[in-house]
């Protein structure tokens, strides 16, 4: 067992003096076991809901102000392997999906090999894959870029030269990242 973590479930009779702990001492409240529905009385922690008074900081649960922590987190997990949580838990939430793929595997048993026999292979792919990264990202801000001026252009589009460099710019970077990319 871990100090700073408490573990629990959703039916634990103790859940409420659980979460009341958890937060006034900024530990990590670990859920398990969650269903498709989380008890309503989370859903003032999920949202976050903080009550500042003086220098304290307090969220109500079950109308009742619990002293919190900034460093208080909660986790939810479940055995279900594609939960269907409510449009509302969905984002209150980050759902992180931990179930295992062969190619999955594969990639990390790769990534391992090539770092144990060629750390510069290993090297070598990582910047790979951060440029590979880095270029997406400009191209996304390029696209942003281009729509905004057609989305505000005023007039003749053939006349407007900025939105024209913006145009040739994205086109240029588009055919670099599509090079790179082969």
């Amino acid at each position: 067992e871990n100090p700073s973590m408490c573990i629990t479930t959703l039916s634990a009779r103790n859940l409420k003096d659980q979460i009341e702990f958890t937060m006034g001492e900024g530990l990590c409240l670990l859920i398990e076991n969650v269903e498709n529905d989380v008890d309503p009385m989370l859903d003032p922690v999920m949202q976050k809901q903080i009550i500042r008074k003086g220098k304290n900081l307090y969220i109500n649960v079950s109308d009742q102000n619990m002293d919190f922590k900034s460093k208080f987190t909660l986790y939810l997990t479940s055995r279900l392997p594609n939960p269907h949580f409510s449009p509302e838990l969905s984002a209150m939430v980050t759902v992180i999906d931990f179930t295992v793929t062969l190619k999955g595997l594969e990639q990390q048993l790769l990534g391992r090999l090539i770092s144990m026999e060629q750390k510069s292979l290993e090297d070598t792919m990582v910047a790979l894959e951060e440029e590979v990264a880095g270029n997406t990202k400009a191209l996304a801000l390029l696209d942003k870029q281009l729509l905004d001026r057609l989305s505000n252009s005023q007039g003749n589009l053939l006349e407007d030269t900025e939105l024209i460099e913006v145009l040739a710019n994205t086109k240029a970077k588009a055919q670099e990242v599509a090079g790179k990319l082969k």
